[in-house]
């Protein structure tokens, strides 16, 4: 089978690897769509305590081809959603459920054709619940496993910094938990756009007007029940913390780089009695989450990527790694395609009238411009 191998950096190789065989209690699950996770991009940028080489890809769904001694046939055949690790189960955490922090945890990669795992690594999908949207089940348990940290007041305002994919279902999985009223925050309008689609009643463009100052005026004065940090950076850490009211929490949804300091006031935190909550991982919430999932009005829209080994790294036969906005991304939520937003640059790549007929091309176009080889990479696939 094929595997994409991380090097280090943003090197990538497309390697061959022996098929997995399912051991007894295990299934061999046949990867239908990987999702590109912020984490696995800021791994290639150095923050994120990931080592080279490893396969990475821990949003994924298949269907079940092999079972193991042990293990009901009648998963054979089924779609399911995966748990991307399993935990040594003998440590403190493993019996807690919280596989994310077993210091002795194993991860299988997801950016492969097939993956061995545990049976109890695997799940059916639910009802009405697409492959392709299944996918999105590890980073939904990532904001569940965070908000069922704590009791949603009553007639809650919960602040959501960041419109990608955790602060987006971060946002609408704090309305199914009693939200009241839903701000979010982003400078793209493509992301403002589906916040509103999704029950945001006030989406602000932090680049043109002050979130604090309009959260304050929302609220008269008083701040946000729950604030979530969805981005990752410890300077909206700050900005987050300021907006909370007293009793109120912080919920830390992005992933700070490893190092990071706490910039906020801890006087403060104790006079304002602010509850800060981390979340890492999906705790035990990946079930509850995968359940939700047709409930909450998302739906991943699938653009398959077959990719290739070029020049020392992997490279889209068709399609770019980076967004027309220069954002990285992953998974989307539907909403219409975003207008061209950067204006036309010079590329060296060839340019095809139908992609399709250029199986045999090497793209070496960065992503920065506007050609056919520069659109989304929502997926990575092997072809």
């Amino acid at each position: 089978m094929k595997v994409a191998t991380w090097r280090g950096g943003i090197r990538f190789t497309l390697d061959d690897a022996p098929d997995p065989t399912a051991g007894p209690g295990q299934v061999v699950v046949e990867v239908t769509a990987a999702g590109i996770c912020g984490t696995d991009v800021h791994a290639t940028q150095g923050l994120f305590p990931w080592t080279p080489p490893m396969v990475m890809g821990h949003e994924y769904s298949g269907v079940v081809r092999e079972v193991g001694r042990g293990v009901n046939r009648r998963l054979l055949g089924r779609a399911v959603a995966c748990e991307p690790s399993y935990g040594c189960g003998a440590c403190l955490a493993c019996q807690q459920g919280r596989i994310s922090q077993c210091a002795k945890a194993t991860r299988v990669g997801g950016f492969a054709e097939r993956a061995a795992l545990p049976a109890h690594c695997v799940h059916p999908l639910p009802k009405g619940l697409d492959a392709v949207t299944a996918a999105l089940a590890e980073p939904a348990s990532c904001c569940l496993s965070g908000l069922e940290m704590f009791t949603m007041p009553r007639d809650a305002t919960v602040v959501v910094m960041g419109g990608g994919i955790m602060g987006l279902l971060t946002m609408v999985l704090a309305r199914r938990r009693g939200a009241a009223r839903l701000v979010l925050s982003d400078p793209l309008e493509e992301r403002r756009q589906l916040a509103r689609k999704l029950g945001a009643r006030v989406v602000v463009d932090p680049t043109r007007e002050s979130l604090p100052e309009r959260v304050m005026a929302l609220t008269g004065g008083r701040g946000a029940e729950v604030v979530c940090e969805a981005v990752g950076k410890p300077e909206l850490v700050a900005e987050a913390f300021s907006m909370v009211r007293p009793t109120g929490v912080l919920q830390l949804v992005g992933v700070n780089p490893k190092g990071s300091r706490m910039p906020i006031d801890l006087f403060d935190v104790h006079f304002r009695e602010v509850r800060v909550h981390g979340a890492y991982g999906r705790g035990t919430a990946f079930r509850r989450a995968l359940a939700l999932l047709p409930k909450l009005g998302v739906k991943a829209r699938r653009r398959e990527v077959p990719a290739r080994a070029h020049r020392g790294g992997l490279r889209p036969r068709h399609r770019g790694s980076r967004r027309e906005d220069g954002h990285h991304a992953r998974l989307r939520v539907t909403g219409r395609r975003p207008p061209d937003t950067l204006p036309p640059s010079r590329c060296r790549t060839p340019r095809r009238a139908s992609p399709r007929s250029t199986r045999s091309a090497e793209w070496a176009c960065s992503g920065s411009c506007r050609c056919t080889c520069s659109r989304s990479r929502w997926w990575w696939r092997p072809g």
